[in-house]
Parts: C-alpha cells; sequence; structure tokens
C-alpha cells in the first residue's frame, strides 16, 4: 500500500497520473478513454485500495506533515510513503533558514521512518550548478540535491534520474538511473 503527499498537484491530478501510467495514455493532457476503459483503469489501480492520498497543496506546518505521515504508516498500514516534494513542504513556513529547515525535517522523518518501519521515497529538487544542467541530461551527484546534505547523510539509498529534455526523437525520453546512495 503507498501514500502519496504530492504537494504540488491535486489529488485528482495524482489520480489521473497513476492511471496514465497503468494504460499507458497520458490522461491528465489529451488521451481520453471510454467509459468502459476509465472503469477498468480505475478498478485496477486506484480501486485496489493500494493507495491513500493527502489532499494538500504546498507547505504545510513539519508537525502536521509527520502526522500525516504516521497516519499513513499506521491507521491506513502504508508499506511505502512518497513525499514529493521536500522543498515544497517548507516553503511556505516562516525561516531565515531552508538548509536548516530541510535538516530538521529530514532527521524527524528519518526518526518516522525507524519507529514506524514504513518505506518512504522523498523527492528533492536540485540545485543550479555550473557546467551541463541537469535538464540537458548533466550527470546528478549527491551535492546537486538542494538545500541540505541531511537529505544524503540520513537516506539508505539516492537515486537520480537523468534525462535530456531538449534532445530530439527518442533520446528525449530516455532516462538514465545513477544510484548516487546506496546502504
Amino acid at each position: 500500500k503507498v501514500g502519496m503527499l504530492m504537494l504540488e498537484e491535486n489529488v485528482k491530478r495524482t489520480a489521473k497520473g497513476l492511471m496514465s501510467v497503468h494504460t499507458g495514455k497520458r490522461l491528465t493532457t489529451y488521451h481520453t478513454l471510454t467509459e468502459e476503459e476509465y472503469k477498468q483503469a480505475y478498478e485496477e489501480t486506484l480501486g485496489t485500495g493500494r493507495y491513500v492520498f493527502y489532499e494538500h497543496f504546498g507547505s504545510l506546518e513539519s508537525d502536521d506533515l509527520l502526522h500525516n505521515i504516521r497516519y499513513m504508516a499506521c491507521a491506513e498500514g502504508c508499506d511505502f510513503i512518497i513525499l514529493d516534494h521536500i522543498s515544497i513542504a517548507i516553503s511556505g513556513l516562516d525561516i531565515d533558514n531552508e538548509r536548516k529547515a530541510i535538516d530538521v525535517i529530514m532527521t524527524r522523518l528519518r526518526s518516522l521512518v525507524e519507529e514506524t518501519g514504513v518505506g518512504m521515497f522523498v523527492i528533492s529538487h536540485l540545485k543550479r550548478v555550473d557546467g551541463q544542467p541537469a535538464e540537458e541530461g548533466g550527470a546528478i551527484s549527491l551535492s546537486h540535491l538542494r538545500g541540505s546534505q541531511a537529505s544524503s547523510q540520513l537516506s539508505d539509498g539516492v537515486w537520480a534520474l537523468e534525462r535530456n529534455q531538449q534532445a530530439e526523437g527518442k533520446e528525449k525520453n530516455l532516462v538514465r538511473v545513477r544510484v548516487l546512495k546506496n546502504r
């Protein structure tokens, strides 16, 4: 069972995204399904009861975030939780130091993982660096994670997905997965 806290989109967008992956059709934009195909896609994804969504957009207090993650892990029985993304989770807080705020929340998330045994995927944006930008297929390293080194230090694993968005043809859709850390 997967808990999803997708802080940059509403639940409807997340649900259509999951069904899009399942059907191979981009339902969030231009592809449509017949009523029967839509019902089947729903039953084979969202209708299985394997997804728990958090209805929210943008930042929230870290106590609220942790409470909702604990609820998903303990009450809903989620095996994995996806938090997309760490920067927006703290963006609306009254803070002067993003790095320190990410340090604190990553430490609290790590403690929650140890307490509950839930697997957690925390999405991190990247810093702008000199050289080839990530959007052009540049190689990503641990130092590119935005805000804090706590993201890499406290994680059991860190994976980078690299894709040249400016490429032509099939190359534009090729994704390289780079394992940056595997504890």
